[in-house]
């Protein structure tokens, strides 16, 4: 008696990767996996916090450009709204 079984590249990468959520998902159940996190987080908030403000300071003068270029451009469409309703424009 002869036996033949064909399983496919995807069919064992699919049982993989189940095989691997279902680790993920016990590993991540237990109280530990919970305490490393929040240990992990609060170990790097202050330094994830001073990355992102420094990141907005040094962008600072972008952050300008940008609001007075949209500040500039509204008091245009407003004036030319202006001069429009009044008969001063062309």
């Amino acid at each position: 008696m002869k036996l033949e079984i064909e399983i496919s590249e995807d069919e064992i990468r699919s049982e993989v990767e189940r095989k691997i959520r279902a680790a993920i998902s016990t590993n991540s159940n237990y109280w530990s996996a919970d305490k490393y996190i929040k240990d992990q987080v609060q170990a790097k908030w202050e330094t994830a916090v001073d990355a992102i403000i420094q990141d907005v300071l040094n962008n600072s003068q972008v952050i300008r450009e940008k609001v007075e270029a949209e500040v500039e451009r509204k008091i245009r469409a407003q004036l030319a709204s202006l001069m429009k309703s009044s008969g001063l424009s062309k």
